[in-house]
Parts: C-alpha cells; sequence; structure tokens
C-alpha cells in the first residue's frame, strides 16, 4: 500500500466516524482534522492531480471518463486559453460543468465564472449539469455548501473550501455592462459563437486579470484562464478567428494555448448516439446543409474565394430580429412582393420562392429594404401559387404596391391568372370579399378590364438584365440597405421556450439558405467575352437568391425615379422627404 493509498485509507475510517450521510457536517470536507497533517505528501498529492487533472475525477471523484473526455480535462487543466469546438450532443456542457468541480476542489478559494451569449444557457451548466447530475456524486456532494443556488440573478454554487462557480448575465441589450464588476480565476464562455468579439475583449477576458497565489510554490502567482466552448460557425466571426490563433500558437509549441475539435464521428465512437440520430439530425426540414457542417461536423463555413457574395458581405446586414408573417396593424410601411416560379415535382428540381420586401424611404431617394418573409414551395400548380399570391396581397400584406414575377419558362402563363377578379370567404366571419383583377404594369389591353390595378410587374432575365441588377444587389449589401433576418442561431432559445412559433423560426431558417445561396454565385466571363453570374457548386440551388434579384431590380428603378425627382423639382422633392422621411 502506497503512502496515497494510506492517507486514503485514514480519510476514510474517520469519514466514517463522523457519519458520512450528513453532506452538511462540519467534518464533512475536514476529514483530517484529528490526524497529523503530512504537508509534503498533500503538496505532491495536489500537485500530481492538478497537473493530471482527468486522474483526479476518475480516482478521486470516481467518475468514469472516454478518452476524448479525458483529452478535454487535461488540456485544459494546463492552457490558459482554451477553445472546445464540438459537435451537438457530444456533451460539452457537462465536460467543463466537471473540470469547474475539479477546479473548485483542488484549489481552495477559487471564483469560477460562466458567461453565455444567453443567460439562460449560463446557468443551465449549474442547474442542469452541477445541481441535476453531479452533485449526485456523494464524493463532490460532501464539498459543497448546499443549497446551490438557480436563480435568475444569483446562480451559483460555493465549496466549503471557499471556492465558487457563478453564472452571470451579460444582459447584451447593454453592451455587458452589468457583468463588468465581477473577476474570476477562471471564466467559461459558453456558445462562445453567439458572444460578440468586444464584449469577450473589453468585459469578459479583462475579468482574468487579478492573479492569485499559488499555495505549493511559494511566491509564484496563477494567472486566469479563459475557456471557450461552442460548436463551430461562420469564417467571418469571431469564433473562427480565435479558433484560429490558438491553433497557430499550440501547433507552434506556445502550451498557454489549446485549440480542440470534436466532430460527431467521436460521440458516435463513444456511443453517446449512433448514425441513426445523426441522420435525423440531417433530415430535419430546420437543417441546413452549412448549419449541419458547423453544428456536427466541426466545420466553420464560408464562401469561396470565388463568391460575389461571401459571408463578409451579407453577413453585416443580418440585423432584423423580427419577421413578419403578415403586415403590421395599422402599418404605413410598402412592401414589394416577388415570386421565382417552378412547378416541376421532378427531384431535386427548382423550388418556386416568394419575397416579401419591407421599403421605407430615406432622405436621399433610396429604400431600406427589409426581407421579413420567405415562402419556399416544391411542385406546386400555377393555380395554387397564383392563389397564395393572392392571400399574400389582398389578405397579409395589403400595402403591397407591387407583385413581381419571373415570366421565363413556367412562369409564362402566371401574370395573366390574375386577369380576373377574386372571391375570397372569410372562414370566421362567412363574409365574401370581391378582390379586382391584377394586370401587368405594362399591358395596353389589360387597362380595359374593370378596376383592374397594374401591379404585376414580369420580368424577363436576359443577360444584360443580370449584368446590371446582379451588381446592384451586392450594391445594397455594401452599403447595406438590404436587411436580412438575424442568424437562426440567434433565435433557437426562442424557439425552443415557445417565444416564437415554428412558422416564425422556419424564416430565419430560410434566410440562412438564402445566405448560403448568395455565396455560392460567381462573377465570370464566357468563352465569349459576356459577363455572367453562375453557380459556384452546380448542384446547390439559388431559388431564393433569384427571387430577391428580381425584385430589387424594380426597386432599383423606384430609387432612381426619386432621385430624379429630388433632383429636377425641388418643391417634389421637398415633398417627397416630408411625406416619407422616417429618420
Amino acid at each position: 500500500m502506497d503512502k496515497y493509498e494510506k492517507q486514503q485509507e485514514k480519510e476514510k475510517q474517520l469519514y466514517d466516524k463522523k457519519h458520512a450521510e450528513d453532506f452538511d457536517s462540519t467534518y464533512s470536507n475536514d476529514p483530517i482534522s484529528e490526524v497529523s497533517i503530512d504537508y509534503e505528501a498533500w503538496t505532491e498529492f495536489f500537485s500530481y492531480y492538478r497537473y493530471y487533472i482527468d486522474e483526479f475525477a476518475i480516482d478521486i471523484l470516481g467518475v468514469d471518463l472516454f478518452p476524448f473526455q479525458r483529452v478535454i480535462l487535461r488540456a485544459m487543466g494546463r492552457g490558459q486559453f482554451s477553445v472546445l469546438i464540438a459537435c451537438r450532443g457530444i456533451g460539452k456542457s457537462w465536460i467543463v460543468a466537471l473540470f469547474y468541480i475539479c477546479v473548485s476542489i483542488l484549489y481552495p478559494n477559487v471564483k469560477c465564472g460562466i458567461a453565455s451569449g444567453n443567460s439562460q444557457q449560463a446557468r443551465n451548466v449549474i442547474i442542469q449539469k452541477i445541481k441535476g447530475e453531479l452533485s449526485k456524486n456523494e464524493t463532490i456532494a460532501r464539498e459543497i455548501n448546499f443549497p446551490i443556488r438557480t436563480g435568475a440573478d444569483d446562480c451559483y454554487c460555493e465549496f466549503k473550501n471557499g471556492s465558487e462557480i457563478r453564472a452571470i448575465t451579460l444582459a447584451q441589450d447593454r453592451g455587458g455592462d452589468s457583468a463588468r464588476s465581477w473577476r474570476f480565476n477562471y471564466l467559461l464562455v459558453d456558445e462562445a459563437r453567439l458572444v460578440k468579439d468586444d464584449i469577450i475583449e473589453t468585459i469578459l477576458i479583462p475579468m482574468t486579470k487579478t492573479k492569485r497565489q499559488n499555495a505549493l510554490k511559494w511566491k509564484q502567482n496563477e494567472k486566469g484562464k479563459v475557456i471557450f466552448i461552442s460548436s463551430a460557425y461562420l469564417k467571418t466571426s469571431g469564433l473562427y478567428k480565435r479558433f484560429k490563433y490558438h491553433f497557430e500558437q499550440m501547433v507552434s509549441g506556445n502550451q498557454n494555448y489549446v485549440a480542440m475539435c470534436f466532430p460527431y464521428q467521436v460521440g458516435i465512437q463513444a456511443g453517446l448516439f449512433d448514425s441513426d440520430d445523426i441522420e435525423q439530425e440531417r433530415a430535419k426540414p430546420t437543417m441546413t446543409s452549412d448549419k449541419f457542417a458547423y453544428e456536427y461536423e466541426g466545420v466553420f463555413v464560408g464562401s469561396s474565394g470565388e463568391s460575389y457574395y461571401p459571408y463578409e458581405l451579407t453577413m453585416p446586414c443580418r440585423i432584423l430580429e423580427h419577421c413578419e408573417l403578415e403586415q403590421p396593424k395599422k402599418s404605413d410601411s410598402i412592401y414589394l412582393i416577388t415570386h421565382d416560379v417552378a412547378v416541376s415535382t421532378a427531384k431535386n428540381s427548382d423550388n418556386a420562392c416568394t419575397h416579401v420586401i419591407k421599403l421605407k424611404l430615406r432622405p436621399n431617394g433610396t429604400y431600406t429594404k427589409s426581407a421579413v418573409y420567405i415562402k419556399v414551395v416544391n411542385g406546386l400548380p400555377l393555380e395554387k401559387q397564383r392563389d397564395y399570391l393572392r392571400e399574400l396581397i389582398h389578405l397579409k400584406f395589403p400595402n403591397c404596391k407591387k407583385l413581381v414575377i419571373d415570366e421565363r419558362g413556367a412562369g409564362n402563363g402566371l401574370p395573366r391568372m390574375f386577369y380576373e377578379s377574386w372571391e375570397y370567404t372569410d372562414p370566421k366571419t362567412k363574409v365574401t370579399v370581391e378582390y379586382p383583377p391584377l394586370i401587368k404594369d405594362n399591358d395596353e389591353e389589360g387597362f380595359l378590364l374593370d378596376n383592374a390595378i397594374p401591379m404585376i410587374r414580369a420580368i424577363n432575365a436576359t443577360n444584360d438584365f443580370n449584368t446590371t441588377y446582379y451588381p446592384y444587389m451586392k450594391s445594397c449589401f455594401e452599403d447595406r440597405t438590404l436587411q436580412l433576418l438575424v442568424a437562426s442561431d440567434e433565435v433557437d432559445s426562442l424557439y425552443k421556450s415557445g417565444e416564437i412559433t415554428p412558422e416564425e423560426y422556419a424564416q430565419y431558417i430560410e434566410h440562412d439558405t438564402l445566405q448560403s445561396e448568395l455565396s455560392n454565385i460567381k462573377q465570370e466571363y464566357s468563352e465569349s467575352g459576356n459577363l455572367q453570374y453562375n453557380r459556384i457548386v452546380k448542384t446547390k440551388k439559388r431559388d431564393r437568391a433569384t427571387s430577391l434579384f428580381y425584385g430589387l431590380s424594380v426597386i432599383s428603378e423606384w430609387e432612381l425615379e426619386n432621385r430624379q425627382n429630388l433632383y429636377s423639382n425641388k418643391n417634389a422633392g421637398y415633398d417627397l422627404l416630408k411625406q416619407y422621411t422616417y429618420l
């Protein structure tokens, strides 16, 4: 029996003597109070397990670990700055919670903080992982001062040696100011992809600048540690830049930096889930190919170098927090609806896609263009496409001023299908309303129809048309007058908590896909010297990008007319500004 085993046997005997079932006993974390202390042995004990923290979890706490979990624990224990990229469901929050518990026991009076882009996410590490799971371990429980606090403003776990694990609220709507006063020896940034870079650099990292004295090595100070855990994300994100920097530092031999990535294959190998589980996730309607890549494969997603609309261009425009399934009551905003036609039911055929774009006039005659709604259907007959477009125009977005339709190919007959009145019976009130015909805005014969409204703009996208308006769409992203919904990841918690409906959440997914489609478009010259806009990956659709592009072509015309009015007629310009200025 070696000295550690002898020491453990003494502790066990005394523990049994002092009533082991009483976790809150004054003796529960002081089993050596009645024996002389072998300082040299204890120094060696703590030094060893601080260096091999994974073995502490196994040997002392009795926790079973997979090999990849041991790698994570040991790496985080030694590095000052760690980035852990792991797929969903692999237990990254659990392993970090275990790490914090090990640290809190091995280092007296250590302060461990948890921050996240979502305050509930930070609290869940304590509520679900520490209180709900790990505190059920008797060895761990003996070290905790119960109860574990789980309040919205005071969520923390105290240890009998003075250590503490605390969740903090960033309050990002106030720039994280509410968290500035906290100081920690260890800081975990959970789901780091959702935390803004400026908050990380100006608020979170400075929290760890306070050094603590190393009790085992006299007059040596220990630096604070920062741990980032997340699934992967976009190459435009701060998380990607941080992971890349950590990786480069690590491979160059800098032992202060750790970068790790664990895709879903690691979870399958460990038996945490199987391949069927992964395929079910891949098949979900809310799962895009990009989202699967960064959430399950550990791949940071970004645009090809050929992209005409790279993520770096479009991401700053993803600022809209709310979609519109219908226009708000008493809204005075105008709307434009644009529709890319497709009818084929064949596998991998194009989709019919509709955008609703909300417009607000700016003082210079241009518009702020907010894409508030996207609808994608496959294999729907023209009659049914006409009917749901009618519903959008007359029932959901009655302030719509123009319907833009691609009349090439399958869309050739669709505009004419609006040349008759439409009767709609409200299912609740049973009241029937007759809506007038809608005609093309350049159809002289159509004007002869009674009460006809020249609302339809038929688009025939020639190569000249494309070379004019693809650059215009790019300019809208560049000056940020074209606005898209925020990434779906930013509203995941709202969806899971029921604060937004599945239909609303689907809109954010559609904008994820739109951004991906845009990134797949390249500008190139044909063999004959004509400028073209083609797909980088030929099998990837661009229905959403095309529909948006068609609508913007009409808005471009309106903006040109507005500017001409502003500069050619001072009075007209003044009236225009007075009527529409919102700044």
